[in-house]
């Protein structure tokens, strides 16, 4: 609607708020009508009309249409093209997303191919190798072969005193070493015991004399070298009927001092085999009294010296030697 001729209209309202009056201008040239009166020229409606109601200025767009005002205009490709210019008159239209800018593309781009690397490499790690073993963790191939002790053919190394008693105490609880000794197997053992030895390829005998660390036993504990594995559970077998029946002994080592008491105190006697080798013990009591055979003690000597000490340790040792100590140390 118009106000008055020659008054500005009153400004439009349309569906996006009021418009802004088009600029006054120099009002129509009145025409003489037949009647006298002037006349004003009368606007036909045009066959296109405009996209809003009402002539005017463009209305300004929601900011979800085009770029915020507030963003500083140094931001890359948001306000300004490559050349430095300014964007182009060209707006968002409804429902577009806003692009993001080329650079964050790339980077995004190079992120995830980085990560995708990294989880192609530990999955290649962890399915390939399980284990995962670390520096410090021995592999198998780093193992020594064990040694066959099945013979004395196989195993043809001789024991010595250094391998069997290395040391001032030995075995559980620390048994004191008195005297070793290394020979042939003459004198070990007496009777048929001997002769069971003879038949079995005895050629060799490691022992010493010791103290238990109570101070209360003495013992001769030893190794013997057979032919053979076989040998030696024959051996086994015959020593248990030879010295069941009483048809002879075991000696024991005398020393000096208290081992004296071998000669006539009663002994316990224990042997065990493993591989070609056969290893003993004779006990007796240090105060030369006699040994029950229900002595529980004595028999826990026995199994320390035989069981735990020279058929655990020292013929264990010599089937898995440990690499750390066959290895000759640089100080």
């Amino acid at each position: 609607m118009s106000g008055p001729l020659g008054a500005p209209a009153a400004p439009a309202v349309g569906p996006l708020g009021p418009r802004p009056s088009p600029a006054p201008g120099p009002p129509p040239a009145a025409s003489a009508s037949p009647s006298g009166r002037a006349s004003v020229p009368l606007s036909r409606p045009s066959p296109h009309p405009h996209p809003y109601p009402h002539p005017g200025a463009v209305p300004p767009l929601p900011n979800q249409w085009g770029p915020d005002p507030a963003l500083p205009l140094d931001l890359p490709d948001r306000r300004r093209n490559p050349n430095g210019r300014g964007t182009s008159g060209r707006r968002g239209r409804p429902g577009d997303a806003p692009r993001p800018p080329l650079w964050l593309t790339v980077v995004g781009v190079v992120a995830v191919a980085v990560l995708a690397g990294v989880c192609a490499a530990g999955g290649y790690i962890m399915f390939t190798h399980p284990d995962a073993p670390s520096s410090t963790v021995a592999t198998p191939s780093a193992q020594p072969k064990p040694r066959d002790i099945s013979s004395r053919q196989a195993d043809p190394a001789p024991l010595t005193e250094a391998e069997a008693f290395p040391a001032a105490t030995v075995g559980p609880g620390g048994y004191q070493v008195l005297k070793t000794q290394a020979g042939d197997c003459a004198g070990v053992a007496v009777g048929e015991p001997g002769k069971v030895l003879g038949t079995a390829g005895c050629n060799q005998a490691v022992r010493a004399t010791l103290v238990s660390p109570d101070k209360v036993y003495v013992v001769t504990a030893g190794l013997l070298n057979l032919a053979s594995a076989t040998a030696a559970q024959q051996a086994n077998d015959a020593l248990t009927a030879a010295v069941g029946a009483q048809k002879g002994r075991f000696t024991g080592f005398d020393a000096g001092g208290v081992s004296a008491v071998f000669a006539k105190a009663a002994t316990q006697l224990g042997w065990d085999v493993r591989g070609h080798f056969l290893g003993y013990a004779v006990v007796a009591r240090a105060d030369g009294q006699p040994l029950a055979d229900t002595d529980q003690a004595a028999r826990q000597v026995i199994d320390d010296l035989v069981e735990k000490y020279l058929l655990g340790t020292v013929i264990q040792a010599r089937v898995s030697p440990n690499p750390a100590s066959a290895a000759p140390s640089h100080r």
